[in-house]
């Protein structure tokens, strides 16, 4: 019988999920796929801000993960754990090659003599609020885009990036005083 990913056992953990994964299973990669594909490209888009760059990412990720599963341990560590820190490495190899070739995309000058228009009030406002994410502390940066980009619990960002809850909650608090400040004297 064919088993659709939609039709995977929704129950079982992703160590489980992982074994058998790593046995050949298709329906477990895929039910992998399927928890992980969404928080994963919302991560990656919060820090890049380009859409299909995103995507990309996102397909190179779980090629990484498909391609070294046999190597995989596991060793205690959730597997969200794993997958973010590829994500976060990948996603820092683009901003490093971004800095070293800066180029201004066609799309920017297209439109910007007919007056403002409500997609580059946006576009403005998110490039603002990307440049002040920029200042915080990478800590601080990556628990603003596990809470409110993956839209993850304070315990499952505690979990993934291996701190208590209240060292994740001070650094959401911190990181939120930090925007909020740099936001307000921007305006």
């Amino acid at each position: 019988m064919h088993v659709l990913p939609g039709d995977a056992d929704l129950t079982l953990s992703d160590s489980e999920l992982i074994k058998r994964a790593q046995n050949g299973d298709q329906a477990a990669f895929a039910q992998i796929y399927h928890r992980y594909a969404q928080p994963l490209y919302r991560y990656i888009y919060f820090r890049l801000g380009d859409a299909d760059l995103a995507e990309d990412l996102r397909a190179e990720v779980f090629l990484r993960v498909f391609e070294s599963l046999d190597r995989y341990e596991d060793r205690g560590w959730p597997l969200s754990a794993w997958l973010y820190r590829i994500a976060r490495d990948r996603t820092v190899d683009v901003i490093r090659r971004r800095r070293l070739r800066q180029t201004v995309p066609l799309e920017s000058w297209s439109g910007a003599c007919d007056g403002p228009d409500q997609e580059v009030v946006m576009r403005l406002d998110c490039e603002e609020l990307r440049r002040h994410l920029g200042d915080l502390t990478d800590d601080q940066r990556q628990v603003i885009a596990l809470r409110f980009l993956a839209d993850l619990s304070i315990q499952e960002v505690a979990r993934r990036l291996g701190r208590s809850e209240g060292a994740v909650k001070a650094l959401q608090y911190r990181g939120l005083q930090s925007l909020a400040r740099r936001l307000m004297s921007s305006v």
